[in-house]
């Protein structure tokens, strides 16, 4: 019985030991604008046995063809990143792939495969190969410039011969320079302006200012439109457009009416203060004067008839 024991024994010592794969990590997603450069980080830990001959590299095979002749990778499967010492185990390595994308790249995500290969356990040069692979996605956002066309004020009303002065301003909200090639000013029949010269260039987060000069001589009240056209472009010479309307109102001219004068009154006279008093005590004295003697006269006559009358 011991023997059959002892042979086990012997057999599963001899037996090779299957190690386990070591620890891979890569970040999820990593995001980078059109013209720059990604970084991605690739860690690797055993923390059972050794490592040998580690490779690290991006699996081209594997990416779409419309953004792989895009980006510039600096470790594919022809030139990885290699470790070519013994690491021990419970020991991190880190590999650093860079991945430049061209200026003129489309927005869009894609999944960059990295591959880690090389050899386990305890054997020189390692008793058994590995070979690992995750993915991070890699966001690619353009960096157009968003120019805005903007005219804080856009209505006027004018008297004809009067100049209107329309400031417009240029504000790029994008992350990128924009290149201005045209800034058009249509305006109506008759109306005529004058535009200050416009600037080449927008740098990202600043605003540019152009005045636009409209003269009304010569032109007929009623409603006028000048139209404004901005046409600007990116670095890689994609176009962009924007437009906005400038109302323009010419009233007519009002004729001021003659002032009109009011006619003078003429004052009514004022009579004299006591006259109206005055001519009523003449008019008393000669009543009082005339009662008096007509009384007299009545009592005289009275007395006479008196004197002449015959005894009874």
């Amino acid at each position: 019985m011991k023997i059959p024991i002892v042979i086990a024994v012997i057999l599963i010592l001899s037996a090779p030991v299957a190690y386990r794969d070591p620890y891979m990590t890569v970040p999820e997603s990593i995001e980078v604008r059109a013209g720059e450069t990604a970084r991605i980080e690739v860690v690797l830990e055993h923390v059972q046995t050794t490592m040998w001959n580690v490779k690290v590299y991006v699996d081209l095979d594997q990416i779409e063809s419309r953004f792989l002749q895009r980006l510039e990778i600096t470790a594919d499967k022809e030139n990885p990143i290699y470790f070519d010492e013994e690491i021990p185990h419970g020991t991190e390595i880190s590999a650093v792939i860079e991945v430049k994308v061209a200026a003129n790249s489309p927005s869009g995500e894609v999944r960059i495969p990295i591959v880690a290969t090389g050899s386990k356990g305890p054997c020189m040069k390692g008793c058994e190969p590995f070979f690992l692979q995750k993915s991070t996605n890699l966001i690619i956002r353009r960096q157009d410039p968003k120019l805005a066309l903007m005219v804080p004020e856009a209505a006027f009303e004018v008297y004809p011969g009067e100049a209107v002065q329309v400031k417009v301003q240029l504000k790029n909200y994008g992350a990128a320079t924009a290149y201005v090639e045209q800034l058009e000013a249509v305006p109506d029949e008759s109306l005529q302006l004058q535009m200050q010269t416009v600037p080449s260039t927008v740098s990202s987060g600043t605003t540019e200012s152009v005045v636009i000069t409209i003269f009304t001589k010569d032109v007929a009240p009623g409603n006028y439109l000048i139209h404004l056209k901005l046409i600007y472009k990116d670095t890689i010479q994609n176009v962009y457009t924007d437009s906005k309307t400038v109302y323009i109102t010419i009233l007519e001219n009002e004729e001021s009416p003659s002032p009109t004068v009011p006619p003078t009154s003429q004052p009514s006279p004022i009579p004299p203060e006591n006259s109206d008093s005055s001519e009523k005590y003449q008019y008393f004295l000669v009543g009082i004067f005339t009662g008096a003697s007509t009384f007299g006269a009545a009592v005289m006559v009275g007395i006479f008839l008196k004197k002449r009358r015959p005894a009874k």
